[in-house]
């Protein structure tokens, strides 16, 4: 069932290998979720492919070289639907995965932001072959990181196993009226590689004091590939201890 107060944002970096498959694979597992408008934010110059249109799709492109949170900034310029959500190209949402993630918003005006847990996939095919959502129970946890290939497992941010809330949440739009912009750069104008989606949990549970709820469901397939994955070539102890004061 399509949520029309749902955007999806996602960031299609211009050096991202097998983009042209990804981003295929992307659209049309939005398509099947039901997403009703999603922004891509192209950079580097790069030009969406021409097949990529329609009157809910917009694409943003950038010149300059972007972090993905500099991207998502830019995405949110054009976000007018009261709950949006981020993606990233190369993980899959269960076909009923945003119906899921906002139910709680409609119940609960004080909840700001919702994840669910992932099952990990290591293959593009397998990300691709998505299932409906699942209870926690569907799948075991294991600790190891970076995962092992082929084990089967989830990442863990459904019930707090992984100090993450998941690899993409929904959250109301509203929050932005607090923080306007989501993190990227630290005080001293460095670019945040992997902990701004930590300081934007931080911020709406500790300084904006709304709730955020953890959904014990396996909401769809995240994508492990430590050689290209962005996790994988920062520390996010190395960037917390260098710097403590993110702008916004």
């Amino acid at each position: 069932m399509t949520r029309d107060d749902v955007t999806v944002i996602c960031a299609v970096w211009h050096r991202q290998q097998d983009k042209e498959s990804l981003l295929s694979g992307h659209r049309r597992n939005l398509e099947a979720a039901g997403a009703a408008r999603v922004v891509y934010v192209f950079d580097g110059s790069d030009q969406p492919p021409d097949w990529l249109k329609g009157p809910q799709v917009s694409c943003v492109m950038v010149s300059d070289a972007l972090s993905i949170y500099q991207a998502w900034n830019v995405a949110l310029s054009m976000v007018t639907t009261p709950l949006l959500m981020n993606l990233n190209l190369d993980d899959r949402l269960a076909p009923d995965a945003i119906g899921t993630l906002a139910a709680p918003f409609d119940s609960d005006p004080d909840v700001f932001l919702v994840g669910g847990d992932w099952r990990i996939c290591f293959s593009e095919a397998e990300t691709d072959a998505v299932v409906l959502a699942q209870p926690l129970s569907a799948l075991p946890y294991r600790a190891d990181w970076p995962p092992v290939p082929g084990v089967k497992t989830r990442l863990g941010s459904g019930d707090g196993s992984r100090e993450t809330h998941g690899p993409a949440c929904m959250w109301r739009l509203e929050a932005h009226r607090r923080m306007p912009r989501y993190p990227y750069r630290f005080a001293d104008g460095h670019l945040i590689r992997i902990v701004g989606d930590a300081i934007w949990w931080h911020a709406i549970e500790q300084m904006m004091r709304k709730k955020i709820v953890r959904l014990p469901m396996i909401v769809g397939n995240y994508r492990s590939q430590p050689s290209t994955q962005a996790e994988f070539r920062h520390s996010a102890a190395e960037e917390l201890s260098n710097q403590n004061i993110a702008m916004m």
